[in-house]
């Protein structure tokens, strides 16, 4: 349930928002005055804030601040009786979302709140699909831990951290650590249960620790570090199982852990616990291997574990061709961090297992050619799927992989075939004004399908009655010219001066996020995306896009 924080010094306005809201499915807390809601900020964790501009002692801009301050993420809305163009101007250079005038429109509000909520997924997916990117660039176990350390570090804010793992003898040990002692990394082995680490290893549970241990009655007795200010200690679980200890503290920085932190925390956690189980499992496929080619010397024992085996690839074969289909359903750019992480976890496990086993078990001599052949299609077809998911692991930018030379009248002409069909159904006539001869252009064509899928689709919906698109290529300077003409409704001039923003869109629904990604991409393609609008005449949108490549 997303979480919402009002601060008002009136009474009927906290009243009115919070009544209003909670029956729109949000939790809701309130606060008085900018003090109140400083200290609710510090010890939970909110969605989105709406705050009075003109409040009791220090006003609604200074509580802005000091809220970036405590968590970076939260979004602000700002709500004024009287709002000028300098003080709105000042809440957004200081990080505010949004601004509401009274008297408020509730409806409006419930609006802003949802577009701010969709504008911290997207924040809060981009910046876990950048650290995704990093944990899950290695499965080598040193070097993975080095990563993991480094991330904690700047994604918490810390100046120590320290992950442990468990030894041969289930005791927990400083597998990797920055700030710490080294003869405090040599000599600590803890037990499940032991001092805080072993405590929170065996409650699975994550705390934050302020002023060291003084304030927790749990661990009394218990030395800790004096020159600890404030600690989050959080345990890495796969499945429930419990895989080591991730530690961060502040030593030289002053201001303490908050839940925001903990929660932040709690989310890098998992990622890491993937990973870290990823290297567990190429460490034993790595023996595995090693135990293949010492043991099953038998060819008939062999023969008969291959039969096993190859049933049992089948199956698993059989679900990840089902797994792959539901991954290329939901390739879409807005949702590629959670894409990689479900890819990560749930296909390339078994796929490497699937891969792995078949290429060992070929490498061996198999009397049996059926065996042998079975064997051989598992392997092209773990391949085959292993290709496909590299193609969506780099959907999200084009790379010297997926740039190549094409005829740019074909490519077009592809994406409207496809979209024929739906088109007439809507009354909708696609007239193609191709230019001869035109030189092929590099491009990523799998994106730049989406950008001509979207402007077309764009200038449908513009013609709810029906109408004409034409599309005409041509050859301006430089660049190769493309023109998608609508005879739609057309545009006003203040809505075109945001056309490009994230989330703007006048549509009544939709993401409004097509348009700003679609210029994004003509970008990375050192093009441009240009629309010129009048109202009830229609819309033509040109993209640019250079004949040589750079």
């Amino acid at each position: 349930m997303n979480r919402v924080l009002i601060v008002d010094d009136e009474t009927e306005v906290l009243e009115a928002l919070s009544s209003n809201l909670m029956r729109r499915g949000y939790s809701v807390n309130t606060a008085p005055n900018a003090e109140a809601g400083i200290a609710k900020t510090k010890t939970e964790r909110f969605d989105v804030a709406l705050v009075d501009i003109k409040l009791p002692g220090m006003d609604g801009i200074m509580l802005l601040e000091q809220i970036k301050k405590i968590d970076a993420e939260m979004e602000v809305v700002m709500i004024t009786g009287h709002a000028s163009v300098e003080s709105v101007k000042l809440c957004m250079q200081k990080g505010a979302y949004d601004y509401i005038e009274k008297p408020l429109d509730t409806n409006r509000i419930a609006v802003v709140i949802e577009k701010a909520l969709e504008k911290r997924q997207l924040t809060t997916t981009v910046a876990l699909h950048e650290i995704s990117k990093a944990i899950f660039s290695t499965i080598e176990m040193d070097e993975l831990l080095k990563i993991i350390v480094d991330l904690a570090m700047k994604v918490l804010q810390a100046d120590d951290c320290s992950i442990m793992l468990f030894d041969e003898n289930n005791k927990l040990y400083i597998a990797f650590s920055h700030g710490l002692d080294e003869e405090i990394k040599k000599s600590t082995r803890l037990a499940i249960g032991e001092k805080i680490a072993g405590w929170v290893a065996e409650t699975k549970q994550p705390i934050i620790l302020i002023n060291g241990l003084t304030n927790d009655p749990r661990f009394a007795g218990i030395t800790g570090r004096e020159n600890i200010k404030s600690a989050i200690v959080n345990p890495l679980l796969k499945n429930d199982k419990i895989l080591g200890i991730l530690a961060v503290s502040r030593k030289q920085i002053e201001e303490n852990f908050n839940k925001a932190d903990l929660y932040k925390a709690t989310v890098f956690a998992s990622l890491v616990s993937l990973a870290l189980d990823n290297a567990n499992l190429y460490k034993n496929i790595q023996k595995l291997r090693n135990e293949l080619i010492l043991v099953n010397k038998s060819l008939e024992n062999k023969e008969k574990n291959a039969l096993a085996m190859v049933a049992q690839l089948r199956a698993a074969h059989e679900e990840l061709k089902a797994n792959q289909y539901q991954l290329l359903q939901s390739a879409k750019l807005s949702a590629l961090g959670r894409l990689v992480s479900d890819m990560a976890h749930e296909v390339n496990n078994p796929l490497m297992i699937i891969s792995g086993n078949a290429q060992l078990s070929l490498m061996e001599e198999i009397s049996s050619e059926t065996v042998k052949n079975n064997l051989k299609v598992i392997f092209e077809e773990s391949q085959h799927a292993k290709d496909i998911l590299q193609r969506l692991l780099k959907f999200a930018r084009p790379s010297k992989d997926q740039v190549k030379d094409v005829d740019i009248n074909k490519s077009i002409e592809s994406v409207a075939i496809l979209l024929g069909h739906q088109f007439n159904l809507s009354n909708v006539q696609i007239i193609r004004s191709y230019a001869d001869d035109l030189p092929h252009i590099s491009i990523d064509e799998c994106q730049m399908h989406e950008v001509f899928m979207n402007l077309l689709n764009n200038a449908r919906d513009a013609m709810p009655g029906g109408g004409v698109i034409t599309i005409t290529t041509g050859i301006e300077g430089d660049y190769l010219k493309i023109d998608f003409c609508d005879t739609g409704c057309g545009m006003s001039e203040e809505n075109m001066k945001k056309i490009f923003e994230p989330f703007f869109t006048t549509k009544e629904k939709g993401t409004g996020l097509g348009l700003s990604v679609s210029y994004g991409i003509v970008k990375v393609h050192n093009g441009e995306l240009k629309l010129k609008s009048i109202p009830d005449k229609g819309t033509t949108a040109t993209i640019y896009l250079p004949l040589k490549r750079s």
